[in-house]
């Protein structure tokens, strides 16, 4: 019998695999662009003080994951035999008169059974939920720029280890009828998706005011 039908050897450990990306949202508006937009907000002569840019990121999170199982499982089939039949071979197996039951005899098989099956999170930076649809058009970038500019991501409202935690409790889900499991694998592709705000601080006679500019839309609003 081929190997892979053999019910005796080890279980497949559940082999988890959990990948982060990163992009950020194409901009309508850089920051050359921003600062310009929050100059004009200035009233003359009222405002003193030169006028400091901050960039911050914020993100969309994005977790898919799939789960796959291949394992073997014991079953019976039964196959009908003509009434005028004393004795069948199948499969090299003797079924004789006494095991021909009804003109059925019953063969034992092992079936190989995969199961695969996925789902996904989509969440704002609040943990409200979102259509994949309603966020901006992105490009990937490297780790590298997160690593670079991760002080300046405002953190999510939420831990994005209980969302693969979510999604385990939902698709990882062993059969009770394994005979033995050849393979065992749960992914998760987490996608971050940054998306870009300036913030421009200047101080008039009374108090200081500030204007975010949101890079994907170009709108300035006062904060």
């Amino acid at each position: 019998m081929d190997g892979d039908f053999a019910l005796t050897g080890t279980n497949a450990a559940l082999d988890e695999r959990i990948k982060k990306n990163y992009f950020i949202c194409v901009e309508k508006c850089d920051q050359y662009s921003a600062r310009t937009k929050i100059e004009g907000r200035k009233i003359m002569g009222k405002e003193s003080g030169e006028l400091e840019i901050e960039t911050s990121y914020t993100p969309y999170i994005i977790a898919k994951a799939n789960y796959r199982i291949i394992y073997l499982r014991r079953n019976r089939y039964g196959m009908s035999v003509p009434s005028d039949v004393d004795s069948v071979q199948v499969l090299n197996r003797n079924f004789i008169n006494s095991e021909i039951i009804n003109h059925e005899i019953k063969v034992d098989a092992i079936e190989k059974i995969i199961i695969e099956r996925g789902d996904s999170i989509e969440l704002n930076q609040k943990g409200n939920r979102i259509k994949f649809k309603d966020i901006p058009p992105h490009n990937k970038v490297g780790s590298s720029f997160y690593e670079e500019h991760k002080k300046a991501i405002v953190r999510p409202k939420f831990d994005v280890g209980d969302i693969i935690q979510q999604l385990r409790d939902k698709l990882v889900s062993r059969p009770i009828d394994v005979s033995r499991s050849i393979e065992e694998i749960f992914t998760v592709d987490v996608q971050v998706i940054l998306r870009t705000y300036y913030t421009g601080t200047f101080k008039d006679e009374e108090k200081e005011k500030k204007f975010r500019v949101d890079s994907v839309t170009g709108k300035v609003e006062s904060i």
